[in-house]
């Protein structure tokens, strides 16, 4: 133990006396600063904005005045989507799957306004993110400072000194790592203590119910995949012949696992799943709607059997002697058909976009950084999981408003006097306020079990090659 942490103490020391590490350093917490107070700010705005507009349009609605119920389910409202405080540090998919949706009657609209429309292309490798830094640029600190590791206690003869003074390749391997896992340490504490505080002061009125919980698994998570990355090196270095040769093969593997592969498998997952357009999407729908699920019934022969079964039900020869509105039924009858289509065809659509991303989930298992990224943005409620559970959310909303119009028609109004009745603020009221509540970080993970079986076979496979290297290292006598 004492000859570990004697290693470990020499490391640092020659890691200090180079200066490379003071000066890498500060380049990453410099990044990182920027990257946790730019994601601040943005958030901040972004979310004063969302919550002003939210309250303006809520006014709109409780004070459209008095119209016929379906008018007012036409009239609608809209719906934002919160901003979560841990998007500061992991933006995800915020850029791209929009802030807000306008609800009504009858029509399913997208989510609009997405930040990436505003961007250039350039954006597809990322926006400067304290994720995008840890995932890609420490590990790249992490490689200057370990690729010498062996290699130059080798050239310099130090190495001959260790070994003739009893030290073995295990106990020196295992002081660089922790020489190395203590200095990335100091350099990380002061962005983890601001995402730490900004966390919990943001923790009582945010939509993540268990921000602690996610801090300390982001915390666990990148913890491993850093880990990893310091194994790895002093893995390589132990196993190369030079500076030069270890420098080469680990910068190789950073090219191939934070560059190449991640955009080879998005762009296997577009080829092997394509996704249709907006429009081909939305005129599947339409014609869905015109003809039936069976495309032989239109709306013309299910609204006949709508009426004849009401007629044969109450016993009656016409609508206008049913007992309540005839139209508010067959309002709300159009409207679960016209969810049911949506939903069909919302599931065919998602069905490619699970696929697309099971194959990413796959080849996580030959990467870790696509395994951390992907945990990063579910723990940081940016995934596309947090955002289909959001959606989901919001068509409940806007099914219920449109239910409650239809309701209302039917027990208050009169069969052919659409523009006779009336309803008022006590009405508009009833609509409660949308208000929304990520799901648990828990219930995130269990789509991501391959990312987390991922990190913990890279972590095992690296201490399995260090343990053999060093079984095999021979002692070397003067």
């Amino acid at each position: 133990m004492n000859q570990l942490i004697f290693i470990a103490k020499k490391e640092i020391k020659v890691a200090i006396r180079e200066r490379l590490v003071i000066s890498l350093g500060a380049i990453i917490i410099l990044l990182l600063g920027v990257a946790l107070y730019a994601g601040y700010i943005s958030y901040r705005q972004q979310q004063q904005i969302i919550t002003q507009t939210q309250i303006e349009k809520r006014q709109e609605w409780l004070n459209q005045g008095d119209k016929h119920p379906h008018i007012a389910a036409h009239y609608g409202t809209f719906v934002f989507k919160p901003k979560t405080i841990l998007s500061l540090f992991d933006f995800g998919l915020d850029a791209y799957t929009g802030t807000s949706v306008y609800l009504e009657a009858h029509h399913q609209h997208e989510f609009m306004f997405r930040p990436a429309q505003d961007h250039s292309s350039m954006i597809r490798f990322g926006e400067l993110s304290a994720a995008l830094v840890l995932q890609v640029l420490v590990p790249l600190l992490i490689i200057f400072l370990a690729f010498a590791s062996f290699t130059r206690e080798r050239e310099s003869g130090t190495l001959k000194l260790l070994m003739s003074q009893g030290t073995s390749f295990n106990t020196l391997t295992w002081g660089k790592i922790l020489a190395y896992a203590v200095m990335l340490a100091v350099i990380l504490l002061p962005f983890l203590l601001g995402l730490v505080l900004l966390s919990v002061s943001h923790m009582s009125y945010d939509v993540i119910p268990d921000i602690t919980v996610r801090v300390a698994m982001l915390v666990l998570i990148y913890g491993l995949y850093l880990c990893f990355f310091i194994a790895f090196s002093v893995w390589v270095s132990l196993r190369s012949g030079s500076g030069r040769n270890a420098l080469l093969t680990l910068l190789t593997c950073w090219i191939f696992f934070a560059i190449l592969l991640p955009k080879t498998v998005a762009n296997l997952s577009e080829s092997f799943y394509s996704l249709p357009s907006m429009r081909e999407f939305k005129a599947q729908i339409d014609e869905t709607k015109r003809n039936g699920l069976d495309g032989k019934t239109p709306r013309s022969v299910r609204m006949a059997n709508l009426k004849k079964e009401y007629l044969e039900k109450y016993g009656v020869d016409s609508v206008q002697q049913l007992p309540f509105n005839f139209e508010g039924v067959s309002m709300q009858a159009g409207e679960e058909f016209g969810d049911q289509v949506y939903d069909y065809h919302l599931n065919n659509l998602r069905e490619i976009f699970h696929k697309q991303n099971q194959l990413g989930s796959i080849a996580s298992l030959f990467n870790p950084y696509l395994a951390v990224q992907h945990l990063s943005m579910a723990l940081s409620g940016t995934d596309i999981h947090t955002f289909i559970h959001f959606e989901e959310e919001v068509e409940r909303y806007r099914r219920e408003l449109v239910r409650k119009m239809n309701q209302d028609m039917a027990e208050n109004s009169k069969y052919g006097e659409f523009y006779g009745y009336k309803a008022g603020s006590d009405l508009w009221g009833e609509i409660e306020d949308f208000s929304y509540r990520a799901p648990t970080a828990w219930q995130l993970l269990s789509y991501y079990k391959l990312e987390l079986i991922s990190l913990m076979l890279w972590m095992a496979l690296t201490m399995v090659l260090l343990h053999v290297a060093n079984r095999k290292m021979k002692p070397i006598h003067e």
